[in-house]
């Protein structure tokens, strides 16, 4: 009779363990990885993500690059930001990524994010990437 009421008992822990839910509040947002290795490489240059979801744009090179958002106002639009600076409530959609580190953000609204890289500010022309896009909609990917 023992033996069954262990049997029992460990059961009952299994079944009251798998009718826990977590909330989405709990779990971690999703993260989407950009690698910067060069001027002409951004990978991937075209991504897919869901609204809340953090980007982080990651420089693999050994020098420090420039990342401007296009068309963005950051702080009425994003939130979960590292590495952007604000500047009298504003946030600033032009930011410095040092080498080997990353920034990232999370967009509160579905749209098309544009964006470029500038590996020289001094020669802003012939040191940008081709525009890079984040498709953001309002389903996870």
């Amino acid at each position: 009779m023992l033996k069954y009421r262990g049997v029992s008992c460990v059961l009952l822990i299994f079944a009251l363990a798998s009718c826990v839910t977590f909330s989405k509040a709990d779990q971690p947002p999703h993260s989407h990885d950009i690698n910067i290795s060069g001027q002409d490489s951004i990978t991937p240059s075209d991504l897919y993500a869901a609204v809340g979801e953090e980007i982080r744009w990651h420089n693999t090179l050994s020098v420090p690059i420039h990342l401007g958002l296009l068309g963005v106002q950051p702080i009425a639009e994003t939130g979960c930001d590292k590495g952007f600076t604000t500047w009298f409530g504003t946030m600033k959609d032009m930011t410095t990524i040092p080498p080997g580190d990353y920034v990232s953000l999370c967009f509160l609204r579905a749209r098309t994010v544009r964006y470029n890289v500038w590996t020289d500010l001094a020669d802003p022309i012939r040191s940008m990437s081709p525009t890079a896009v984040i498709h953001l909609d309002e389903t996870p990917s």
